[in-house]
């Protein structure tokens, strides 16, 4: 099942946990498509190949320096961007 269609079935997650997870998904489709495995991608982080394994598992949110370090090994850069998240988290709690 594509991420797409697997989102639209999630009602449990708020849209910020939903966006930490695209996030991760973000990164393990970059490292696929320049054909990167995981240990060369944490060669290239300094970290190990369990840590990489760990964040494509998804099961906890990675601390910010990993995150970082990983997106620098595949060419990408972290950064802040004005986003309504805020208030559609409050939109969709009013709604509730």
């Amino acid at each position: 099942m594509k991420w797409a269609d697997y989102k639209k079935q999630i009602t449990a997650l708020t849209p910020r946990e939903i966006h930490e997870i695209e996030i991760v998904a973000q990164l393990i489709h970059r490292r696929i498509q320049l054909g990167l495995t995981q240990q060369e991608v944490a060669n290239r982080a300094g970290l190990k190949q369990t840590a990489i394994a760990r964040l494509e598992k998804e099961h906890a949110i990675p601390r910010l320096d990993t995150l970082d370090k990983v997106a620098q090994a595949l060419g990408l850069r972290l950064a802040l961007v004005e986003d309504n998240l805020s208030e559609m988290e409050s939109s969709s709690m009013e709604h509730t």
